[in-house]
């Protein structure tokens, strides 16, 4: 199996559960029907996303209750197809809509949030998710349009954006009511966020400055709209969280919420698609920090860096002048600039390894100022509406970002990682409608996980032995965060245990594992699916 089928079968086939052979002679007849079928959820199902037309949604209550309702019907249509007589490509489709359905009926019944990535969280507003956190800087491109159509939509959104936060401000107080209220340190650093963004000033929120920058009536115009429908929701919304902090307490898990050990259960099913149970995966991941952590040895030992522990040694490559940039604008332009050569160096690296390369467009961009207080140190963003793929940086402290890191980092978030996945996924057009709208975080993130290990194999480091210890880490923390993970919601961990095993096993900094500890709380089960899924791409390779 070459990588591009490992990228298009796995994104299915991971949530196979129980997939037997097919029948010798398939009924033409079954797969006809099942394929109408999963075509028009498939249509359905892209509600849960942010669509060209209708970006923000509908994100209330009544509309949860909809959707579950729907997600039940589903259900029902697909056991109405019979499985034994589908051929074995179709029963592949079959199996994942099945357990697609089966984790939303589950999900969609608790408190909370999920995705169409089948990505659960306890809350439905945190540092990490909610309309305020994911909605801005994607619309706010719209301001930037020369057609007065995209501005007239843009306007629009505004409008939208502000229902559906007080959509949510309603949700946040009926779970409440059930007893569902975020620890302490999440409603804080949320509430820092919301704020941040309704007090920002114009040419500084995501959501108002390509309006400002491109057009001063237009931009005006935002302006307006913000102040007398976004500013008055995000106050209600802050209201509504800051009722939450006298019944908050520091308790990081989800096993402190009601039905809380269930709810975990089923998030880690949802993120890794695989039924291991908590306690199982927690020593596996114990198991793999070990084998991780000799092989970092081994090749520390070998740049004569044989002092302390392996946590000690790459905590102190953190440090060193060598490889850090200040935490001035300066810095923050070089460290912006290696990233970019990184991953121009990667794209010529995969253009020559793989058979068939899918080179889209894909460009270094820093994350909105006001997400970096509580946002990972990058993620990925595709492309919409016209603009480039992107991995953004965090650059609030370029000093967070030393130059051994981030080349695994350019290829986990852009090449041969998230982008090229993205990419390929793009370009498969046999691919079903269904498998092509649904996502499996264990998939997602599995890929990229494998594709630090596969930049490794052809060639990234051969001259940067300190890269490859920056790979190295990287596989480490992510097997780090599967104890961490199940230690948090499984082995009842606090927040600060949490951050000291990142510390002082994997060699992380304080700063941004603390942001990485407080994301784990708020996604149960999300932080397990890197290694769990690149496991599974390992051994198909």
């Amino acid at each position: 199996m070459n990588r591009r089928q490992i990228l298009l079968g796995a994104a299915a086939g991971i949530a196979m559960v129980g997939t037997g052979a097919g029948p010798l002679f398939a009924s033409e007849g079954a797969d006809a029907r099942l394929k109408a079928l999963l075509e028009r959820h498939a249509n359905a199902l892209r509600r849960f996303g942010a669509e060209p037309g209708n970006p923000v949604g509908d994100r209330s209550l009544a509309d949860r209750a909809r959707a579950h309702a729907e997600n039940a019907a589903r259900m029902k249509e697909l056991v109405g197809i019979g499985h034994g007589a589908l051929s074995p490509a179709a029963r592949i489709d079959h199996d994942t809509a099945a357990f697609v359905y089966g984790v939303l009926d589950d999900q969609l019944a608790r408190p909370g949030t999920v995705d169409l990535d089948l990505r659960p969280s306890p809350y439905v507003v945190s540092q990490m998710n909610g309309a305020y956190y994911w909605l801005p800087s994607r619309l706010g491109t719209g301001g930037a349009s020369a057609e007065a159509e995209d501005r007239r939509a843009y306007l629009d959104n505004i409008e939208a954006l502000a229902r559906g936060i007080d959509e949510e401000s309603e949700r946040i107080a009926h779970d409440a009511g059930l007893g569902v209220v975020p620890p302490d340190f999440i409603l804080a650093a949320t509430l820092s966020q919301l704020r941040a963004l309704r007090d920002s000033a114009p040419v500084a929120n995501p959501l108002l400055a390509p309006a400002i920058a491109a057009s001063g009536t237009v931009g005006a115009q935002a302006t307006e709209r913000f102040d007398r429908l976004m500013r008055p929701a995000l106050d209600r919304q802050a209201q509504a969280l800051q009722a939450l902090m006298p019944r908050a307490s520091s308790k990081a898990g989800v096993w402190a919420q009601p039905d809380g050990e269930a709810n975990y259960a089923s998030s880690l099913r949802a993120n890794t698609t695989a039924n291991i149970a908590p306690g199982d995966l927690h020593r596996m991941g114990q198991e793999w920090v070990r084998e991780l952590s000799a092989e970092i040895d081994h090749d520390l030992r070998a740049l004569n860096l044989t002092r302390g522990s392996v946590g000690e040694r790459i905590a102190a490559l953190n440090t060193d002048a060598r490889f850090i940039q200040p935490d001035t604008d300066a810095g923050r332009a070089e460290v912006h600039r290696q990233a970019k050569a990184y991953l121009a160096a990667a794209r010529g690296r995969a253009a020559r390894a793989f058979d068939h390369f899918v080179d889209d467009p894909v460009e270094v961009r820093r994350m909105p100022l006001t997400s970096e207080d509580s946002s990972p140190i990058a993620f990925y963003n595709g492309p919409r509406d016209g603009t480039s793929g992107a991995v953004l940086l965090n650059l609030k402290k370029p000093s967070d970002l030393p130059s051994w890191r981030l080349p695994t980092l350019v290829h986990h978030e852009g090449v041969p990682g998230h982008h090229t996945q993205a990419a390929v996924l793009r370009d498969a057009g046999g691919l079903s409608l269904f498998r092509r709208t649904v996502r499996f975080s264990a998939w997602t993130e599995g890929w990229a996980l494998y594709a630090e290990a596969l930049a490794d194999e052809i060639g990234a480091y051969a001259d940067d032995p300190f890269g490859r210890i920056g790979y190295l880490q990287a596989q480490l923390w992510r097997a780090g965060r599967v104890v961490v993970d199940t230690g948090i919601h499984h082995e009842r961990w606090t927040r600060e245990q949490a951050i000291a095993f990142m510390v002082d096993t994997v060699g992380e900094l304080p700063g941004p594992t603390a942001r990485e500890v407080d994301r784990y709380c708020v996604y149960p089960g999300q932080a397990c699916c890197f290694m769990v899924g690149k496991q599974r791409d390992s051994r198909l390779a």
